[in-house]
């Protein structure tokens, strides 16, 4: 049996406990991974970060370029700030150390591929922490798509418009999904939907076209967007990408040449965090039902899905298996968030992959501003993005 992978973990936010905890936990007991070392800017993060992994017992430090600097870390977990992702992840590439990145991988472009050019050069893994994947509908829908059930797939409609508006970590910044800094709101942060999208055609994105808009949070004049409305073109097909905080529907239609399938989350609810109640499919004007979940709850399902990605990571390190959520997924799903940015603030349909020359592609959400502004639009009006007070 080979030796467990030798972990650090940078970061000690809320999704440690929900995901990265209990995967990191039931691998130490398969024997796949080991966490040695652990490193937060926050002492209070620390702290709790000694409770969780008392089994683990790994080293704790207040800056991460300690857990690099260690001979015995082989790869580490990032699950600080998108935004300050860049020179942690450099630099464990230049330790020679493979990278597991939370989602997004980066808030501009250019510094994803930055990122995923580095990856090669360094001849490390970088994968990313696209945990949907792994969740028993989206895998069980993949399988049905993969198996020709619907025929060739025309139209994927994903609802997410009714997301759990979780704060972060009080100890650093509960408000951070509604921050300018974060790099995007709903759309960025339960950016699952792109990359899945992704997946069910089996190749990137072409084009998109979207509505960006903030009118829940309007009173208190909001940096970012709390509903994005996104269609997105592939060469096989369209996919229509739904997000919105609070309430509202939840669950995913896929549409084929032959026939199509939905899922639906218990009680209406959305995405993963939520319990999946129903699979069915219908061909030929006949109706079949799946199993939905083989777990009793969600909160199982989120873990489950951790420790399988972690699994994935470890194989990718181990014995070369190709990630199905790796940098190049990222970088791409990173644009696709972008471009509807792009759609919203413009008005028009933007083409991908982005220019390498766009201030877009160079400076993230920063390069809106620098765009052709449509100011009858929704997204200008708003006043997110930067747009406030433009004329």
């Amino acid at each position: 049996m080979a030796e467990p992978l030798r972990v650090g973990l940078i970061g000690c936010g809320n999704v440690v406990e929900y995901g990265h905890r209990p995967a990191l936990i039931a691998l130490r007991a398969s024997g796949e991974v080991d966490l040695v070392a652990v490193a937060d800017v926050t002492p209070a993060r620390l702290e709790i970060a000694r409770r969780w992994f008392s089994e683990h017992r790994p080293v704790l430090y207040n800056d991460y370029r300690d857990v690099l600097a260690r001979d015995d870390v082989e790869a580490i977990v990032t699950t600080v700030p998108q935004q300050f992702r860049r020179q942690i992840v450099l630099d464990a590439f230049a330790r020679g150390m493979h990278v597991l990145s939370e989602k997004p991988l980066a808030t501009v472009p250019a510094v994803a591929h930055e990122l995923v050019s580095a990856a090669d050069s360094a001849g490390c893994v970088l994968g990313m922490v696209h945990n949907y994947h792994f969740l028993p509908e989206y895998s069980k829908l993949h399988e049905l798509v993969t198996e020709g059930l619907v025929g060739d797939l025309r139209v994927l409609t994903m609802h997410y418009l009714g997301v759990i508006d979780k704060p972060g970590a009080a100890e650093y910044q509960g408000d951070w999904r509604h921050t300018l800094a974060a790099g995007g709101g709903i759309l960025m942060d339960m950016i699952h939907a792109v990359y899945l999208a992704e997946w069910f055609y089996g190749s990137p994105a072409e084009q998109v076209m979207a509505f960006v808009d903030a009118p829940t949070y309007a009173s208190r004049m909001p940096e970012v967007e709390d509903l994005a409305l996104a269609q997105v073109a592939y060469p096989g097909g369209y996919a229509a990408l739904h997000h919105g905080w609070g309430v509202g529907v939840g669950g995913v239609d896929l549409s084929g040449s032959d026939g199509y399938l939905r899922m639906r989350y218990r009680d209406g609810q959305t995405s993963g965090f939520n319990q999946a109640s129903e699979i069915f499919g219908v061909r030929d004007w006949a109706r079949s039902d799946y199993q939905a979940n083989d777990l009793e709850t969600h909160t199982d399902n989120i873990a489950r899905s951790f420790t399988r990605l972690w699994s994935a990571f470890v194989s990718a390190v181990r014995r070369g298996t190709p990630l199905v959520a790796n940098g190049r997924v990222g970088a791409r799903a990173l644009e696709v968030a972008l471009a509807a940015y792009l759609s919203g603030v413009t008005g028009r349909v933007v083409e991908l992959p982005l220019e390498e020359d766009h201030p877009v592609f160079l400076q993230g959400i920063a390069g809106l501003p620098h765009s052709e502004v449509w100011p009858q639009g929704r997204t200008a009006r708003s006043g997110i993005f930067g747009l406030r007070g433009r004329d």
